[in-house]
């Protein structure tokens, strides 16, 4: 599990376990952050997420959350 949020992510790009930019994170809370989707977010990443089919913006935990890096946060495999 990465390690928890900070107030410097916010405006870091999100990516997918393969690399693929996946969001923009807009705010950051005690636990969690809210991330603002791109409009080609696959069925499987909201599934994983937690998200509805017309979500544009959600809750991100850190249990979604591989690592957080300088620029961006990976998220965890979606498929296990």
């Amino acid at each position: 599990m990465a390690r928890s949020f900070r107030g410097e992510d916010r405006g870091k790009t999100v990516v997918d376990d393969e690399g693929n930019t996946v969001g923009t994170i807009s705010l950051v809370e005690d636990d969690h952050a809210e991330m603002d989707a791109t409009p080609d977010l696959t069925g499987a990443l909201r599934e994983f997420l937690g998200w509805g089919d017309d979500d544009d913006s959600g809750r991100l935990e850190r249990d979604h959350v591989d690592e957080i890096g300088e620029e961006k946060v990976r998220l965890r495999n979606v498929r296990g």
